[in-house]
């Protein structure tokens, strides 16, 4: 309530809303929308046409009833426009048209109703009024707050509800008198926290009481409670172990039969399928066979025929030599030896004949075995052909067979089934037999007298037959005529089909004749070819041996001119098709290149001469040129800005403190002063600087120089580990080792998110994000795999869920689970959605026995299995499955509509978590990974809510246990769809849902990547890593002292963990705060109250340690980019080690002409990415042998760091060359965002340094004005002075010199300052001088004093010196308790304790400021 008294205007309203909201509901007896809603309700008029609908039942009113609100809804509002004039209401209490329809005026629209409950109270109409819900209403913080900017933005004013019931008449209710009842409820409210604790004590005491009788219940039936667990639980494993062996023996039945059904279906369809295609098939076949010799035979044919006629001509001409050599022969020797010839040549003819007839006789005689091994291996090799013949035959006709084997199998089933019948037909019943005998006589004996009668018409009936057949016999020849006729083209084709047949078969049979004499008949041909050859041959050799040398030359001749003839050919091709070759050519080179450069970007380990054939991407044009030099002159322009920025800051600070110790000095020294009278030391040691500080020494105007820089370091720190994520993260990790007590990490969680300010600012919570997700990225690397993820209890989850609990988030989760809780839960009274069959059982059971009044007949202890077949429990059970189902999609519709609306964190560190974890995994399915994050999300963020609505705000009551219930139902299901999963045997009853969770992990698989799918946190908050340098109002913390403490004494615990290097800019900043114990014990006096940190960063232009060493990599691969230009190699350590010719020092020389000399004719011309004015090299002066050595050095030195190694021939190099050249249109688009980015930062910082010369103009002002402003108040007041005084002449000694300074000028003596403190000593000068001394102090410019000093009218050699106040005021902030003067060789003779040039008067700083404050500077 003290919450809502800060909104008291908003309550208000609020309440009387909720006055008009309940008159309303008790005039329709119906109920409206909320209180917070009721505004946005009335627009439309239903609500106040149903009001006058209710109050005037007897009429009936056209009410337009509309979702959208549209310009119809006014006729609503006029009907009760017309019911108000027709009640009679006053003007006064009417509110216009657009006061509710344009939300004008909707606190006069409230009024109206007040005045209208009122008007008809007293008119009778009612007869009750409105109540005063005033003081009993609570409402949300969110909603108070809403109420009262909505105010504030109508700029309306509240309307008088107090007075509402006099206006009206209204007798005023009597004050009530307090009975004896009321006053014991007062006093037990009273004392109702006594009372409540009473209570629970007896309680707890009774409760303790029966836990006890019951525990000794049951020790003393222990055994027969085991044994009746015992029992239980083997009746509950039995019926699960019979529901199990029910439900598999038949699900095997069902799966058997539907295989058999399946198998015996498909084995059907493919038999009628072949029956009815296998003429088809046979047609296709014999066609296809016939078209495949026919085109053999045509294609020998056409063979045959195309060198017919050479083939011819070469026979004939060979044959007709031959032919006439022979004859020719033959004729002569024939003309010879005519006469003798052929007796003597039968005689040798049968000698030979008979010799070699016994020889062979003879040799077969010998060799009988061999000839029958012979014979045997014969006649096997022809068998093994024969069979692998019919083996080919049987393959080829292999489909066939198997029809043919189905067929004769059919036919076999056929005629055994046909058996079977006519055995089974067979076994009639006996009189069947004698009816058929009896049928059968009766037959035989017609047909003995028929044939009787037919033989005495024998001759007759023959004519007869014979005409008879002849008649037939014509008539089937005529119709088989036409009938072949009509199919002749199909009867020819049939006997083409035959004669190919009856071709390929004889074709076969002499080829497998072939086949099998294929050795003898291969050999037969080559001795009959070689024999014919070589004759040929011989006697061509003989006809060319006279002619050799000519035959020589006309072969050379016949060669050189194929040759020339091939060529000129070969020429004119290629001029015919010259575009084709250098089309052909360039494509043969780009697939080269392409190949080349795919090694370049995709290998790990690219050659040398890859890389010096795409050396050439690596130049530079002109626009990139004068891009790097626009990018370099604008990082310097930035550079210097934000320094000229930070030096001006720094000065405003000066004067800031300046301005403060002009305060401090004017008020506080006169308070010591006012009190020295109190003190017995030395004035001197009374004003300390401790005085001048603040009484919080941690406050940006404390003007002790420790406590500001105490200050200053822990801003530094905060800044460090609000901007540097990587240290707490780190942290975090540790933290989780450590396995903190949940109290120690419950008091981190606060520390930590009071570093980033509970995430209240965008900058902020920026950050936060960031941290938490660098934490993800350290507690995923150090996770081997996603299993030791899933179990780990990080630290950032407890972080992320404080971030979590935001109004945003709330509303959030509001907006989502409203419409799934209020109107499927809610609103649906009836609903259940228990899954358990055994409840509905039980509960079907009970409502059947209430609503008959008698007991069930159904059994209440059965077992599962039995209940789930009861039709009214399965019916139950299937409805409610229904209704988890319709509830589920109600969920993921509204978290589809409303993703928009996720708060951007959350999808931010879900994006986060799952890109760590696709770089940690890759071998992991994306898909699951991203299950996993959509799992994390429900767990953590969407399932508290939904399983407590009434906590997390979704909805304004409390829910029954029936609600929780099925609210905690639809949880299982829609965590069981999160986490991608089935139901398994731990949910039996809910797997009849899985088909339809299978077909929900796609859409939540849709839903998680939409999640993902989110800009950059840069671009979504508006900030980069130039946000805080140019920003005007710097980054304040409100932190208690002792948090601060704590968070330093957390930091510094693990130190050496959280940054392993020394030189960490951390490191620095904990050594320069020190210990944490110290500090605190320091600041003991300091009050418990928050205090006021500025952020600043101190560490944002550290150089890079790396930087030498990176500038040393960068001049390497310059050289090596020119070596391996001059040069080529297998690796770059061959080419390095390669000796130096007289080729490559022309080469170098060339290069650096071109590279070098030309270029300085135009500057704008850059071939190399690495060149640069600060190089460490002048390669114009080098040779190639000096630049090899100077790279031979580089590359050792570059060894010893580590960031290369000759292991792999310093492949490192070439590497990181192939990176720049693919690269090069990447660093062109990051040099151009890079660019665009510093000119917003330039120009943010240009704007920030106007507005900090503006600040320091003023702050100037202010001071030069103000120090003018005092010096002239005390030079307009005429002081006093006593006649005679030393003061009184020297003011009139400066009057008669006419040197009268503009602001005074006061004279003191030695000894008179030494007693105010301000004078300490003056060496060369002892304390019995002091009196004859003289010390000036005049001012005749604004903030500057002259001090002299003199004995009697004569000036002191080298006393005189001017002193600004700024020197003092300074002098005193740094702690400088003296000052020394009269001692310096420029002018100003002033110098603090222990400088170079001490003078001999030493001054004390602060009783001196205290002096010349109330000399100069007072106004009293």
């Amino acid at each position: 309530m003290d919450q809502q008294r800060q909104f008291l205007q908003a309550y208000e309203y609020l309440c009387h809303i909720g006055e008009a909201k309940e008159w309303i509901e008790d005039v329709m007896q119906a109920t409206i929308p909320p209180i917070v809603e009721l505004e946005e309700a009335l627009r439309d008029g239903v609500t106040l046409a149903e009001v006058v609908q209710a109050l005037q039942p007897e009429r009936r009113y056209r009410i337009f009833r509309h979702q959208k609100l549209q310009f119809r809804h006014s006729d609503n509002i006029a009907i009760f426009f017309r019911f108000l004039e027709e009640s009679e209401l006053p003007d006064l209490f009417w509110f216009e048209l657009v006061d509710l329809y344009e939300k004008k005026n909707i606190p006069k629209v409230i009024y109206c109703i007040h005045a209208l409950s009122w008007l008809l109270y007293r008119q009778g109409t009612v007869s009750f009024t409105i109540g005063n819900l005033v003081g009993q209403l609570q409402f949300e913080d969110h909603e108070l707050e809403a109420t009262q900017k909505g105010l504030d933005r109508a700029g309306v004013s509240m309307p008088n509800f107090s007075g509402m019931g006099a206006s009206f008449g209204a007798e005023p209710e009597p004050e009530p008198v307090e009975s004896e009842q009321e006053r014991i409820e007062r006093e037990l409210l009273e004392q109702e926290e006594m009372v409540v604790e009473l209570q629970s004590q007896i309680r707890g005491a009774m409760m303790r009481l029966r836990l006890g009788d019951r525990m000794q219940e049951l020790w003393d039936s222990e055994a027969w409670v085991a044994m009746l667990q015992a029992k239980i639980r083997g009746d509950f494993a039995r019926e699960i172990f019979d529901y199990r062996r029910d439900m598999r023996r038949f699900a095997v039945n069902l799966q058997s039969a539907a295989r058999g059904f399946l198998v015996r279906d498909s084995v059907r369809y493919e038999e009628e399928y072949r029956r009815h295609i296998e003429p088809q098939v046979v047609l296709i076949q014999s066609l296809v066979r016939a078209r495949a010799e026919r085109a053999k035979t045509n294609y020998i044919k056409s063979s045959v025929q195309r060198h017919d006629e050479g083939i011819r001509k070469l026979q004939a001409a060979i044959r007709g030599a031959f032919t006439r050599r022979d004859v020719s022969d033959e004729f002569a020797a024939t003309q010879e030896a005519s006469a003798g010839v052929q007796d003597l040549q039968a005689a040798i003819r049968g000698a030979i004949t008979r010799k070699r007839i016994e020889e062979q006789l003879e040799d077969a005689h010998n060799a009988q075995g061999q000839i029958q091994k012979v014979q045997a291996a014969v006649r096997a090799m022809l068998q093994r052909n024969a069979q692998r013949t019919d083996r080919t035959c049987l393959r080829q006709e292999e489909s066939i067979i198997c029809k043919l084997q189905a067929a004769a199998r059919a036919a076999i089933a056929r005629q055994e089934h046909a058996q079977v019948q006519e055995h089974l037909e067979s076994n009639t019943v006996h009189w069947e037999r004698l009816q058929s005998q009896a049928r059968g006589s009766a037959v035989r004996l017609s047909c003995e007298k028929l044939r009787c009668d037919l033989k005495a018409q024998a001759g007759l009936i023959t004519a007869l037959q014979a005409v008879s057949r002849g008649y037939l016999e014509r008539k089937r020849t005529a119709e088989v005529r036409s009938e072949l006729l009509r199919q002749e083209p199909s009867t020819i084709e049939l006997q083409s089909a035959i004669r190919g047949y009856l071709a390929r078969q004889r074709t076969e049979e002499l080829l497998n004749a072939l086949y099998e004499h294929e050795d003898a008949i291969i050999t037969l041909q080559s001795i009959i070819r070689s024999s014919i050859c070589s004759r040929r041959i011989g006697i061509l050799f003989m006809d060319l041996e006279a002619e050799e040398e000519m035959t020589e030359q006309l072969q050379s001749l016949a060669r050189g001119n194929l040759v020339r003839v091939r060529f000129a050919e070969k020429m004119k091709f290629y001029k015919e098709n010259m575009q084709k070759v250098v089309k052909l050519q360039s494509f043969v080179r780009g697939r080269q290149q392409g190949e080349a450069y795919k090694t370049l970007t995709s290998g790990k380990n690219p050659p040398v001469g890859t890389i010096k054939n795409f050396v050439h991407l690596l130049n530079d044009s002109d626009f990139d040129f004068d891009e790097e030099i626009e990018f370099e002159r604008l990082r310097k322009t930035v550079v210097h800005q934000v320094r000229q920025n930070e030096l001006a800051e720094q000065y405003i600070d000066q004067l800031d403190v300046k301005i403060a110790l002009l305060v401090k000095n004017k008020i506080t020294l006169d308070e010591v002063v006012k009190h020295q009278k109190h003190f017995g030391g030395h004035v001197g040691s009374l004003l300390t600087n401790k005085e001048l500080s603040s009484k919080d020494p941690f406050d940006l105007k404390a003007l002790n120089k420790n406590s500001r820089n105490k200050l200053e370091h822990y801003q530094e720190l905060f800044f460090i580990l609000q901007t540097q994520p990587q240290y707490l993260g780190r942290l975090f990790k540790k933290l989780r080792e450590k396995s903190m007590p949940e109290q120690d990490s419950k008091r981190t969680e606060l520390l930590m998110m009071g570093i980033f300010g509970f995430a209240q600012k965008r900058r902020e919570e920026y950050y936060l994000l960031k941290l938490i997700s660098r934490a993800i990225k350290e507690e995923v690397d150090a996770c081997d795999t996603v299993q030791d993820y899933l179990r780990g209890n990080f630290f950032w989850s407890k972080l992320l869920s404080s971030y979590m609990r935001s109004p945003r988030d709330r509303k959030f989760l509001r907006d989502l689970l409203a419409p799934v809780v209020k109107e499927d839960i809610l609103e649906n009274e009836g609903l259940d959605l228990e899954s358990d069959p055994m409840q509905i059982y039980r509960s079907a059971i009970n409502n059947e026995e209430l609503r008959t009044g008698q007991r069930s007949r159904r059994r209440a202890d059965i077992p599962r299995e039995e209940a789930i077949r009861d039709p009214e429990t399965r019916e139950t059970f299937i409805r409610h499955l229904q209704d988890l189902r319709d509830i589920a999609d109600h969920f993921f519709l509204c978290l589809e509509e409303t993703m928009h609306k996720m708060p951007y964190g959350v999808r931010f560190i879900a994006q986060q978590t799952f890109d760590l974890l696709c770089a940690k995994f890759p071998h992991e399915p994306p898909q699951h990974l991203l299950t996993i994050v959509g799992h994390w999300l429900w767990k953590v963020y969407l399932q508290p809510a939904l399983a407590q609505p009434d906590t997390w705000g979704v909805v304004d009551r409390g829910l029954s246990p029936m609600q929780k219930r099925n609210l905690s139902e639809v949880a299982k299901v829609v965590g069981q769809i999160a986490v991608g999963r089935l139901f398994g045997g731990e949910n039996v009853y809910l797997q009849p849902i899985n088909p339809y969770i299978s077909d929900s992990l796609v859409r939540m698989d849709e839903i998680w990547t939409k999640m993902v799918d989110i800009r950059d946190a840069e671009q979504q908050f508006d900030i980069d890593e130039h946000s805080d340098l140019y920003a005007r109002t710097k980054p304040t913390l409100y932190m208690k002292l002792t948090d601060i403490f704590a968070i330093h004494h957390l930091v510094s615990q693990d130190l050496a963990y959280i940054c392993p290097s020394q030189d960490d800019m951390l490191r620095e900043v904990m050594r320069e705060l020190g210990s944490a114990k110290n500090n605190e014990n320091d600041m003991l006096h300091v009050s418990s109250g928050e205090i006021t940190l500025v952020l600043n960063a101190k560490f944002h232009d550290v150089e890079d340690p790396d930087a030498a060493v990176k500038a040393l990599f960068m001049e390497t691969k310059r050289c090596v980019l020119y070596i391996i230009r001059i040069e080529t190699g297998s690796s770059l350590l061959n080419i390095l080690l390669h000796p130096v010719k007289s080729e490559h020092e022309d080469r170098w020389a060339q290069l650096v002409h071109d590279e070098f000399l030309k270029p300085r004719q135009n500057p704008r011309r850059q071939s190399n990415p690495y060149t640069e004015d600060s190089s460490l090299l002048d390669f114009t002066t080098l040779t190639y042998a000096e630049l090899k050595t100077t790279v031979l050095e580089n590359i050792i030195t570059l060894e010893r760091t580590g960031r290369i190694s000759r292991h792999n021939h310093y492949q490192d190099l070439l590497n990181a060359i192939a990176l720049d050249i693919r690269t090069k249109h990447k660093r062109r688009v990051q040099r151009s965002r890079e660019m665009d980015n510093v000119r917003v930062t330039l120009a943010a910082l240009q704007e920030k340094a106007t507005w900090l010369d503006s600040q320091l103009k003023s702050y100037n002002d202010y001071i030069e004005q103000a120090m003018v402003t005092l010096q002239q108040k005390s030079k307009g007041k005429k002081r006093f002075l006593l006649p005679f005084t030393k003061q009184y002449n020297h003011e009139r000694e400066l009057a008669r010199s006419g040197r009268i300074p503009r602001f005074g000028s006061f004279k003191y003596s030695a000894r008179n300052l030494a007693e105010k403190g301000v004078l300490v000593s003056w060496r060369g000068y002892n304390e019995r001088q002091w009196d004859k001394i003289n010390i000036t102090i005049s001012s005749d410019e604004v903030g500057v004093f002259y001090i002299e000093g003199s004995v009697g009218s004569l000036m002191v050699p080298g006393a005189a010196a001017s002193v600004p106040l700024d020197d003092l005021l300074q002098a005193q902030f740094n702690n400088c308790q003296f000052m020394n003067l009269f001692g310096g060789e420029d002018g100003d003779g002033a110098s603090l304790k222990g400088g170079k040039n001490e003078g001999p008067l030493r001054l004390n700083v602060n009783l001196l400021v205290h002096l010349l404050m109330r000399k100069f500077y007072r106004d009293e």
